[in-house]
């Protein structure tokens, strides 16, 4: 009877040892990131950041303080975060912004405007510019740029200019030919030669034809 409780014992001993080695070597549950918690959380601010891009960017700043970009247009803005915040954290600190530019009759803010709404400042509204309290401390402080934009006919010019001076400096032509004839003959003067038209003979040593006489024969005499 003992041999067989040791034998028991000894069983369940081993079936326990290997659970917690299997345990132990389970891998690791992937890491989620920041960005895709907050979405989880709060999807309602990618619209409200100004797309994926501003969204990807607020967050993981926020997440990991590090500096933050925001483009809308031709505004670009960055800044700071001094410090880190847990993917919680940035959803609630988000939303109340969210609420509080709505309730000043903002709901789609520009990048300055947000920032503005994060690390407090003048905030320019439809009312006029308010002063507003900050709610993310910073390092830096708020930069604000303006990127020029050119028209989609600048563009065109520009890509042929650089097509043209680069096929200049390689020795050649660009392949771009202009409006104006190429022909050796003035302006209203066609290259094209004459259509020759039967019994007429044309030419520098032609004579020219006479007409309204008429040449006798040899045999004939006038009276």
């Amino acid at each position: 009877m003992r041999t067989l409780l040791l034998v028991a014992a000894l069983a369940l001993s081993t079936n326990a040892l290997s659970q917690a080695l299997r345990i132990q070597t389970l891998a690791p549950q992937t890491q989620i990131s920041p960005a895709l918690e907050v979405q989880r959380l709060a999807p309602q601010l990618i619209a409200f950041a100004g797309g994926e891009a501003n969204f990807q960017n607020l967050v993981n700043g926020l997440a990991s303080g590090t500096q933050i970009t925001l483009v809308s247009g031709n505004q670009v803005v960055t800044f700071t975060p001094a410090g880190k915040m847990t993917s919680l954290q940035i959803a609630q600190t988000l939303e109340n912004v969210r609420q509080s530019l709505i309730s000043r009759g903002i709901a789609t803010p520009t990048a300055q405007q947000l920032a503005t709404a994060l690390v407090g400042g003048a905030l320019p509204t439809a009312l006029g510019t308010t002063q507003v309290n900050g709610v993310v401390a910073t390092t830096t402080p708020l930069g604000t740029n303006t990127v020029a934009q050119q028209s989609p006919a600048v563009s065109i010019q520009g890509g042929f200019g650089a097509a043209a001076a680069g096929a200049a400096a390689a020795g050649g032509t660009a392949g771009i030919r202009s409006n104006t004839s190429d022909s050796p003959f003035p302006r209203g003067m066609s290259d094209t030669p004459p259509t020759a038209v039967p019994g007429v003979t044309t030419g520098a040593n032609s004579a020219p034809a006479t007409t309204g006489t008429s040449t006798a024969p040899a045999g004939l005499r006038a009276r």
